[in-house]
This record gives structure tokens, sequence and C-alpha cells, in this order.
């Protein structure tokens, strides 16, 4: 193992933190965004790429998350697409490492 797979074994586990915070009901919390800007950090300065559609459509999902004006059914949506988008991309990086 090197230290690039390393690496993006530990943007996996900070997606899985921030599918967590999104699953706990903890809309409010900086994680998701925090993992999307280093997912952009890392796809930029490495040669592995998550497909565009996936990274900019969660990462528009988890900003749309946090605002507080929205129904209850609706953020109940937003949530679920953010985590499927968060396992989404947890499983396109963990399958690129162990293959």
């Amino acid at each position: 193992m090197d230290a690039l797979n390393l690496t993006e074994l530990l943007v996996a586990v900070l997606a899985v933190v921030g599918a967590i915070m999104v699953l706990r009901k903890r809309y409010d919390s900086n994680v998701p965004l925090l993992f999307y800007f280093v997912l952009i950090v890392f796809c930029n300065f490495s040669d592995r790429a998550i497909n565009p559609y996936l990274l900019y459509a969660g990462l528009v999902l988890a900003m749309l998350l946090r605002f507080e004006f929205m129904g209850g059914g609706f953020v109940k949506l937003i949530a679920f697409l953010t985590a499927a988008s968060l396992a989404s991309i947890v499983f396109a990086m963990v399958s690129e490492v162990l293959t």
C-alpha cells in the first residue's frame, strides 16, 4: 500500500463520517462540505478522479441541505440523495484502491 492509496482511504473515511452526520439529521454540520473540499483538492493533486457529475451533484446537494427554510419531506429527500452520493463516492474510491 502506497501513500496515494492511504490518502484516498483517509478521504473515503471522511466521506463516511459526513454520511453519518447526514443520517443522524445533523444538517448544520460542515463535515460533508469539508469532505467535498478535500476531495476536490485530492483529485486535482493526484491522477485519481471521481466522476465529475457525481462529485458536483453531491456538492450541490450538500450545500442545498444547509438551507433551513425547506419543508420536512423535501429535507428528507435531499438528505437521502446526499447520503447516497456520499456512499457512491466511497464505493468508487475504495474500489479504486482495491483494484
